[in-house]
């Protein structure tokens, strides 16, 4: 096992996608141009008329079993215009990349075909046809401005019968922001600075997750201590991420008591982040090898004598809410996402396993230094309002118990791998990066040159749970469907970025 953890050895899920690999160049052949390994995903370029095969033999053959969509996205690579699909298994760890050229002359119409034909085989494809399908709704539900943020970054159409919501349609062409070109002729360590306003609720797992794409181009190994600053960080972004979900949830019940007290513990967190990094919302720390700088004993000592406190203080907030019977009556019942429908969507993260799918990467894949550590996952059964909830406070538990071990087994050593940022020099060539972050399963997809980054595509979790949000609220009452979007904890950042956009 040690020289498994080392890389003496290749990890198993390297040797199965290579042996997966195989089999796919095997039970394809002539109807895709080629496969590569990307890292996480097995990239598959197609030309678009095969769509339909491969998709169909990837879903309904026994071996391979694609029955997750996770979603369509644009990139340009060549000076030429791709579509990217990305599809998965629930029962083993293939995911792959379906990689398209789209008709130049006509992206949108190439776009929409593209959906249709992947409607047939998943149900949450439909979402990309775009605003088209909106009609006959009766109204649209306005959320009351600065109170209620993540859901301030999309429009929903309701068609409902008396309160009773039937249909819904989600609309994200409210979110106006840059497309993709945004990053051409910038260096790398300006793309760092800004990656993490992709996620301004969690902004060091965007960064995390480009570094560690590039280090794994570059096969960089990276020193224990630097790893252990990366976790420590995580850990506390991550229990930031999800008071600042609670906190939300308490202020649309208007339970002043538990907003108040989640406020508080957040600013205690925010303070030991502000202390690390400099910064409390666009951290600009982690570097390719690295991080920005040391931390030193004092910081790590300030820590540790806040941990008890804010166990304790978050112990009270959950017994609070827990033990009042109007909280418990508002939220369980409601917004209830099955096991099936969870898994339907592509959803990932604290929102799948309240549905009760044990899923997570820092578990399930060699992410960072986790091995090191001792932690459960929580899961849940009932998947409603109630448990997602739930399992955000077990989450904070169990992230506090791994701070915990970090500060009181942080390793000696250097910080960062010294690397000359003006002179690095690339093998050209693709990968993708998958990471856990708070809200689920964050990816990048990059193409590079020798010098710079030719495409870029982030692809960040809430986009698939937004998605499903328009599954169910089906039924629900209107007075609930801001409590259930609102538990899907979706990240504003994230959404603006997967906008589909027709100019380039």
């Amino acid at each position: 096992m040690n020289d498994i953890n080392n890389k003496t050895y290749p990890l198993p899920g390297m040797v199965f996608r290579e042996e997966l690999k195989s089999d796919l160049e095997f039970i394809l052949k002539d109807k895709v141009d080629r496969i590569t390994s990307t890292g996480f995903d097995l990239l598959i370029e197609l030309p678009p008329e095969n769509l339909y095969v491969v998709v169909k033999e990837l879903k309904e053959n026994p071996r391979l079993r694609a029955n997750i969509f996770g979603g369509m996205n644009t990139c340009k690579s060549n000076k030429r215009n791709f579509l990217l699909v990305n599809l998965r298994s629930a029962y083993n760890d293939l995911s792959v990349l379906l990689k398209m050229k789209m008709q130049s002359d006509d992206i949108e119409t190439s776009y929409i075909e593209t959906a249709d034909i992947l409607g047939e085989f998943y149900k949450a494809a439909a979402f990309y046809k775009g605003v088209s399908r909106i009609a006959g709704c009766d109204f649209n539900i306005e959320i009351p401005p600065g109170i209620l943020d993540g859901l301030d970054c999309f429009d929903i159409d309701i068609y409902a019968d008396e309160d009773k919501v039937k249909e819904a349609w989600i609309d994200t062409c409210v979110s106006k922001v840059l497309d993709y070109e945004f990053y051409r002729d910038m260096k790398i360590y300006n793309l760092i600075a800004i990656i993490s306003r992709f996620d301004w609720k969690a902004g060091i797992f965007p960064e995390l997750c480009l570094c560690s794409a590039i280090e794994e181009l570059l096969k960089l190994k990276l020193t224990r201590r630097a790893q252990y600053i990366r976790m420590l960080l995580c850990e506390l972004f991550r229990i930031s991420n999800h008071l600042y979900f609670i906190l939300n949830i308490c202020n649309i019940l208007q339970y002043d008591i538990g907003y108040s007290m989640c406020h508080l513990e957040r600013e205690r967190i925010l303070g030991l982040i502000e202390t690390i990094t400099g910064s409390r919302v666009v951290p600009n720390f982690i570097r390719i090898g690295g991080v920005k700088r040391n931390i030193e004993e004092e910081t790590l000592s300030d820590i540790r004598k806040n941990l008890p406190l804010l166990f304790e203080n978050i112990r009270r907030i959950e017994k609070i809410m827990m033990d009042d019977f109007l909280i418990i009556e508002r939220l369980e019942n409601i917004g209830i996402i099955s096991k099936n429908i969870a898994l339907e969507y592509g959803v990932t993260g604290p929102n799948l396993r309240a549905s009760g799918v044990r899923n997570d990467l820092r578990k399930d894949n060699d992410f960072i230094s986790y091995r090191d550590l001792s932690f459960t996952t929580p899961v849940g059964r009932e998947g409603d309002c109630l448990e997602r909830v739930i399992i955000r406070f077990r989450e904070i538990f169990q992230s506090l118990k791994l701070v915990n071990q970090i500060i009181n087994n942080f390793p000696e050593g250097d910080y960062i791998k010294k690397i000359n940022l003006p002179h690095l020099e690339f093998q050209p060539g693709v990968i993708s990066q998958d990471i856990e972050c708070p809200h689920g399963i964050f990816k990048i997809y990059m193409e590079v040159g020798e010098r710079n980054i030719d495409s870029l595509v982030i692809k960040g979790p809430s986009v698939n749970s937004l998605i499903m949000g328009e599954e169910i609220i089906k039924g629900e009452s209107l007075e609930d469907i801001d409590l259930i979007l609102m538990s899907l904890d979706i990240s504003p950042g994230e959404i603006m970025s997967a906008q589909y956009k027709t100019e380039y």
